[in-house]
């Protein structure tokens, strides 16, 4: 048998910069605003911006619990062809995201003021209390598009629209920059300012992403009927890591803000550290944009039960992460006072150095991190829920809050940067202690990581798996369906039907596909099943469905593409459906 799968390797580097680019977007205006608020409005209004830090994560994971869940629970029934179940999931999504949105915008409207006393803005640091929450009030209608924009991240990249949500971002991070410069410099409208300035760039780029539903010939198109209380439970128990992530993010920060202020008594440490949350920010949803490709696909494989997708999927992945996350930790080490120095204004000296000092500490993690989101997302789009949520809460707080508490009292804000090494070493062991609880033996392999649940899709003693990337591939590849059938037991007419079909199919493909001379493939899926033959046809041509072009090239020869049509006709099932840009035809004997 050969193993080729390069379409899941090219599918993902082509998924992976526009998925980037939509995750840093969720953040990206709260990034804005910390560099204009520490450059332009001084040391205490950079700590009120850190303390809001996480009501922040609290919405983020809220969006997470719908988005991630919408997006694994979508990419699986679409990988299994059930375009109809997808469209039913994406509804509820939208659904109870409009219910959301209008609670968390009553719920902090009413109660700013108890919510800034309970992020820290009490006691000594009760001057702080009327910046947080002019803040939040202006966030306040930035609510309903963050949560929307971060489930459209990967939906547009399933429903073959991804660069919308470049055009989004770049429009958004525009409008940004120049809404804050306008309160900052000219109208002086201070933190609310900063917070209205984001809303209205965050609902400009909503409105661009909602243009794509003005589209024909699309996936996910909104319908209240038929929706299920069964796709609201999927989308919860699917979504729970991502939840359990920020819900630990969020309780980190309001920890170490704490340890902060007890230890140091100051609001400089406080500032300092929002100015590095703000770049954690930053960095982290880069790399999680590697991890939400990850997930997305693994949902897809998990649907078709694609064990050599999964290794594939997990090798490209975590040599993504490496390759990413050492470019971002050495900007970021070596360019520490710089990028401090940003949100640092000329009575801010003391802050600015604090913050450099803590990123040089927090850059050494990001590598780490990287690695280990890549594995938590991955075991989130197979559904391994469990076992995403423990290591999402071990990641997000204990591995990072226990050695913080520990060594607070010995080395004061050291601690608190120290403890992003130590967390994320501290996953990565426990990832890799799980891979060899489950071998009984040392992983060293990629396929030592795969964590599927056995049984998973066909054996490989009953598969046949390869890929065309040429025309003159096409028969040695025909001959060897025709002998993996044969061998199997296939009767002599379903071997000779699946080989012609293989051969005439394909060069339909080429013949159509590969027209614009770009280098494309075709990967190929032969299956034995208790109950007949499985065959799966993946391409990354453009959109090209054979069983229509059949119906439109209807011939008086009989003999004329005789293949498809004696297959076609024969099948118990065929299924034509487009999704993440690729052709995925599958048909059952």
């Amino acid at each position: 048998m050969e193993k080729n799968n390069r379409i899941i390797s090219k599918l993902f580097r082509n998924s992976v910069i526009s998925i980037i680019a939509a995750a840093i977007a969720t953040m990206l205006g709260v990034v804005i605003d910390g560099i204009v608020i520490g450059r332009f409005l001084g040391p205490d209004s950079m700590a009120a911006y850190g303390l809001v830090t996480p009501i922040i994560n609290l919405a983020t994971a809220f969006s997470g619990i719908l988005a991630t869940g919408a997006q694994v629970v979508c990419a699986q029934h679409l990988g299994a062809g059930r375009a109809d179940k997808a469209r039913r999931v994406f509804s509820m999504c939208m659904v109870v995201t409009a219910v959301l949105a209008a609670v968390m915008m009553v719920v902090v409207f009413l109660f700013r003021g108890n919510i800034a006393v309970l992020l820290g803005a009490n006691g000594k640091s009760a001057h702080l209390l009327p910046l947080v929450s002019d803040y939040l009030l202006g966030m306040l209608f930035a609510f309903p598009s963050v949560l929307l924009l971060f489930e459209f991240n990967s939906l547009m990249r399933l429903d073959g629209d991804p660069n919308r949500v470049i055009v989004a971002v770049v429009v958004m991070t525009l409008l940004d920059v120049a809404g804050d410069l306008l309160n900052a410099l000219i109208i002086h409208g201070g933190m609310l300012g900063m917070g209205l300035a984001t809303s209205i760039s965050y609902f400009a780029a909503l409105v661009i992403m909602l243009l794509h539903f003005t589209k024909k010939d699309i996936i996910f198109k909104m319908s209240l009927k038929n929706l299920k209380l069964k796709d609201l439970g999927d989308l919860l128990s699917t979504g729970s890591s991502s939840a359990a992530g920020s819900v630990a993010a969020m309780l980190r920060n309001g920890v170490l803000n704490r340890i902060l202020v007890a230890t140091v008594l100051s609001s400089t440490a406080v500032a300092a550290f929002g100015v590095l949350n703000t770049v954690f920010n930053f960095t982290s949803s880069v790399m999680i944009g590697v991890g939400l490709t990850t997930a997305m696909i693994s949902g897809m494989i998990l649907g078709e039960e694609d064990r050599s997708g999964a290794h594939a999927l997990v090798k490209v992945s975590v040599k993504t992460a490496l390759i990413i996350g050492t470019f971002l930790a050495a900007v970021v080490f070596i360019f520490a006072d710089v990028i401090a120095g940003v949100f640092g204004s000329a009575d801010g000296a003391k802050m600015v150095e604090l913050a450099a000092r803590g990123l040089r500490f927090y850059s050494v993690s990001i590598i780490l991190y990287g690695l280990n989101i890549c594995f938590v997302n991955y075991t989130q789009g197979l559904r391994r829920m469990v076992l995403t949520n423990i290591f999402c809460f071990l990641q997000g707080f204990v591995y990072m809050v226990l050695p913080a508490l520990a060594l607070a009292g010995m080395l004061q804000t050291d601690a608190v940067w120290l403890s992003f090494i130590i967390g994320e070493s501290l996953t990565l062991i426990t990832i890799y202690i799980y891979a060899a609880v489950r071998k009984r033996g040392i992983p060293y392999k990629f396929s030592d990581f795969l964590f599927l649940k056995e049984p998973f899709g066909v054996g490989e003693e009953n598969l046949f798996e390869t890929s065309v990337t040429k025309a003159d591939e096409i028969i040695p590849v025909s001959s060897k369906v025709y002998e993996f059938c044969e061998e199997k037991g296939a009767e002599p007419k379903i071997a000779t039907l699946t080989s012609l079909f293989v051969e005439e199919l394909c060069n339909n493909i080429v013949e159509f596909g590969f027209a614009d001379k770009k280098p494309h493939s075709i990967d190929i899926r032969v299956m034995k099943l208790k109950d007949g033959w499985k065959i799966r046809f993946r391409d990354d041509c453009k959109l090209f469905d054979p069983t229509e072009w059949i119906k439109l090239h209807q011939s008086d020869d009989p003999a004329s593409n005789i293949g498809i049509r004696m297959v076609c006709g024969m099948a118990k099932d065929v299924n034509y459906l487009s999704t993440m840009e690729l052709n995925n035809l599958t048909i059952h004997l």
